[in-house]
């Protein structure tokens, strides 16, 4: 009876002693991507967006356009992409990689206002076909497939 009330409180003691260490304990996840101080994700987001208005409006037949309301849409677009280029103009990061990231979000927010000049010129020449997106969405593809590497900390 000794043994059993010894091993039974022996038990109990260990059982509490582990319980408490994993009870009080927390573990934190460390995330060691590279930090960048800007939200590329809204970036790409607002890209997608700006990508869907302009198909729709190549979809809409040409005598259907209200040209001065599809250039103030894309004139807004190409303001929400000059507020991005502003913010991210001066931005340093401290790893390599994010400067590089950032360059090439840049040289993506450039090609997509190089694109909706060229739309503005169609719109207002009649013709809503629009210009050659593939360098465009090229920058998009590697932009949106290089966001999850990265964590985003403002500054």
């Amino acid at each position: 009876m000794k043994k059993l009330l010894l091993s039974a409180s022996l038990f109990a003691g260990t059982m509490m002693a582990l319980s408490a260490c994993g009870g009080m304990g927390t573990v934190e996840t460390v995330d060691d991507r590279p930090i960048i101080h800007f939200d590329a994700a809204s970036i790409i987001s607002a890209a997608r967006d700006h990508h869907l208005k302009m198909l729709t409006l190549s979809s809409i037949p040409r005598d259907d356009v209200n040209v001065p309301g599809a250039v103030e849409e894309l004139q807004g677009m190409k303001a929400d992409n000059d507020t991005y280029l502003a913010e991210l103009e001066d931005l340093q990061h401290e790893d390599s990689s994010a400067d590089e990231y950032k360059d090439l979000v840049i040289e993506y927010l450039e090609a997509e206002n190089v694109y909706i000049d060229q739309t503005i010129e169609n719109v207002y020449a009649g013709s809503i076909s629009l210009p050659n997106r593939f360098s465009m969405d090229t920058l998009y593809s590697r932009t949106n497939a290089k966001v999850s590497e990265f964590r985003h900390e403002p500054k």
